[in-house]
């Protein structure tokens, strides 16, 4: 071989992806292998497959989630609540797809495995506090410089250095209630105050969304009018860090918590009517205008459109926060998400660079009413979401005492295929199945699943799959 062709050699394998890290074991074949027997004390196992701190660390919320897998296929960035939800306890792991070691990169999972550090502030009410720990949180994104975007449950968004595993702040949506945290360490937001109500608007508390077996509820509504005006969509204004509402003299939005990146930078989240009256809306924290809020789409309440064009969904009241999304999953330029049960389950999409909206697919909710029809199948559509290959997936987990039911959806036409777990591999279990995510996995035709405490890889033409890392 000459200098010539090593040197192409050399030059097609730079410009070839790497392939993905990812590979199946066939459980059909070795039912006792560690990766595909679920074990039946979680507390034993927990640590037992993969090197590194354990998912499961004995609480009562011990969860993956968010996260995503890196661009070369080899690496999970997840984002795990731990112990409770009302603690500080909460990190962002890596997870090796060829081992299922696990690696700890920022927050804490326990009292001894932590790592990086918030901003000490001064309070009001004397002494300091370190801000920005990774407790409730509910997502991670990569930011192009290498570090990470952290959102938790009350949709502050943490920016953790990926070297040091270190947290500023990112973004928040409103006010901290510490006039002292607002002089120094969320100074520049200070300056965003949220305009007045008025009789043309409900007033109502910015309070979290509950799923209730009539629907999803925010609990602001407890406190609005139950006849509030008509609400007056909002004129376009200069951005500002609070994200916009849909209509003029509300309150800012605070979006859902889960986030989508683009590799400029730019986050993604949709809003959800919170407050009541603020409209619905996908918003873009603009990395080139230090994360100021715009809206990309929006429409009120009463799904008059604002800004961008398509359908709406509106609950079936404008009490309600209509559909309860989660995962943001991407193709391009158009963001997914999935989620009911208010008015009915439905998949959307938005094109982030125009705003234009669709209805995916959608079924009714239980005997309810077919607000939202669009494709064929028995199949139940979740909140869990991913893009691969072609195709959305999302599972079943309406009864939590089901097992793991993967759902394939045509993007084109809206049509849903139940994915049935392979006899013997380990996604073939029982109970369980409102605890899964979805993970695509670059350069691979397999999902990453976190299910039952544990993330397994799943072949969706086969319906093969085994435990990964536990």
């Amino acid at each position: 071989m000459n200098h010539r062709t090593l040197t192409l050699t050399a030059l097609i394998a730079t410009l070839t992806p790497a392939a993905s890290a990812a590979t199946l074991v066939d459980c059909s074949k070795d039912a006792r292998n560690v990766h595909c027997a679920r074990p039946a004390d979680l507390a034993q196992s927990a640590g037992t497959l993969g090197s590194g701190p354990a998912f499961y660390q004995g609480g009562s919320t011990d969860d993956v989630t968010g996260g995503f897998v890196t661009a070369d296929g080899r690496t999970f960035i997840g984002a795990i609540e731990t112990l409770s939800d009302t603690d500080a306890f909460g990190a962002i792991i890596a997870v090796d797809l060829n081992t299922g070691d696990r690696r700890l990169i920022s927050g804490r999972l326990n009292q001894l495995e932590q790592r990086g550090r918030g901003v000490m502030s001064a309070l009001d009410y004397g002494g300091s506090a370190e801000l920005y720990d990774l407790g409730n949180i509910r997502d991670v994104q990569p930011l192009p410089n290498g570090d990470y975007a952290a959102i938790n449950r009350d949709g502050v968004i943490i920016r953790v250095n990926g070297q040091t595993g270190d947290r500023t702040l990112l973004w928040r949506p409103a006010l901290s209630s510490d006039t002292k945290i607002r002089d120094g360490a969320e100074a520049k937001y200070a300056g965003d105050r949220a305009p007045a109500t008025t009789a043309g608007t409900a007033s109502t508390p910015n309070l979290p969304t509950i799923n209730t077996p009539l629907g999803s509820v925010n609990l602001g509504g407890l406190f609005a009018a139950a006849t509030a005006p008509a609400p007056t969509p909002k004129a376009p204004a200069a951005p500002t860090y609070f994200c916009p509402p849909a209509v003029a003299d509300s309150r800012p939005a605070a979006p859902l918590n889960h986030l989508s990146a683009d590799a400029q930078g730019n986050l993604y989240l949709l809003g959800g009517n919170n407050p009541l009256g603020s409209g619905f809306a996908l918003f873009k924290l603009d990395a080139n205008d230090d994360y100021r809020c715009k809206a990309v789409t929006q429409f009120t309440n009463d799904g008059t459109n604002v800004l961008g064009s398509g359908p709406t969904w509106n609950g079936s009241s404008v009490m309600t926060t209509g559909p309860l999304f989660a995962n943001l999953a991407r193709n391009g330029d158009v963001l997914y998400a999935a989620g009911g049960p208010n008015p009915n389950y439905i998949v959307v999409g938005v094109n982030t660079r125009t705003g234009e909206r669709s209805l995916v697919s959608g079924q009714r909710s239980g005997n309810g009413a077919q607000v939202y029809k669009r494709g064929s199948g028995e199949a139940l559509i979740g909140s869990a979401l991913t893009f691969s290959g072609g195709n959305l997936y999302t599972t079943q987990e309406q009864v939590t005492a089901d097992a793991f039911t993967l759902v394939r959806i045509n993007p084109a036409t809206g049509d849903r295929t139940v994915i049935t777990p392979a006899k013997g591999s380990s996604l073939a279990v029982a109970g369980s199945a409102s605890d899964s995510a979805l993970f695509a996995i670059p350069g691979s035709p397999l999902l990453l699943v976190w299910f039952a405490d544990g993330l397994h890889l799943l072949d969706p033409a086969t319906g093969m799959s085994n435990l990964l890392s536990r």
